[in-house]
C-alpha cells in the first residue's frame, strides 16, 4: 500500500461520514486527542464539542503521531483543518489537501453542526475562524483544494478526483 493522502477538512465537510463509511478511510477526529473525554465518555463527539475540557499533556504530538500511523494503514487520512496543523504538515515535509466548505455558505455550515448536535458555543467558535481560517489555508503548500459547495459532499469531489474509497 502506498502512503496514504492526508486531507485537513473544515468542520462539517464531511469527514466523519466517510470514516464510517468506507474502510480505506479514517476520520482522526482531533478530539479523541485534545482532550481527556474521561469525564465525557457518555456524550457523543458532537455535543462534546464547545465543552470546557482538561487538554491532553501528549496534545498535539500523540494527534501528529496518529496521523502518520494511519498513513501506513490507510488510503485516505482525514484530520482537522488547522493553521498549526499544517504548520506542522509543511515543517516535516508532509504532504496534504485541504477540503473547505465554499466561503459564501456559511449557513450551510450552520445548518449542518445544528443537524449534528454541536452547541452554540462550538458553532459561535466555528463562524469566529470560518473566513480566516479559509484565508490561511490558501496561502499553504497544499496538494489540492476540495471546495464544498453546497448540495455538494467531499465524498463528491473525492470520487470524482478518482480518489479510490473502499467500502
Amino acid at each position: 500500500m502506498n502512503q496514504g493522502i492526508i486531507i485537513a477538512g473544515f468542520a462539517t465537510c464531511g469527514k466523519t461520514y466517510l470514516g464510517n463509511k468506507y474502510s480505506n478511510v479514517i476520520d482522526l477526529e482531533s478530539s479523541n486527542y485534545k482532550f481527556d473525554n474521561s469525564e465525557t465518555i457518555n456524550i457523543s463527539t458532537e455535543e462534546r464539542k464547545g465543552t470546557n475540557r482538561k487538554i491532553n499533556p501528549n496534545w498535539p504530538s500523540n494527534y501528529y503521531k496518529a496521523i502518520v500511523d494511519a498513513q501506513k494503514k490507510y488510503d485516505v487520512i482525514l484530520v482537522q483543518l488547522k493553521p498549526e496543523h499544517f504548520d506542522y504538515f509543511d515543517k516535516n515535509n508532509i504532504k496534504y489537501s485541504i477540503a473547505y466548505p465554499n466561503i459564501d455558505d456559511w449557513n450551510s455550515v450552520e445548518e449542518k453542526c445544528i443537524r449534528r448536535g454541536n452547541n452554540i458555543n462550538f458553532i459561535k467558535r466555528l463562524k469566529e475562524v470560518f473566513i480566516p481560517y479559509y484565508e490561511d489555508s490558501i496561502k499553504r503548500k497544499y496538494e489540492k483544494m476540495y471546495i464544498i459547495n453546497k448540495n455538494r459532499t467531499l465524498e463528491d469531489v473525492l470520487i470524482e478526483d478518482n480518489i479510490k474509497l473502499l467500502k
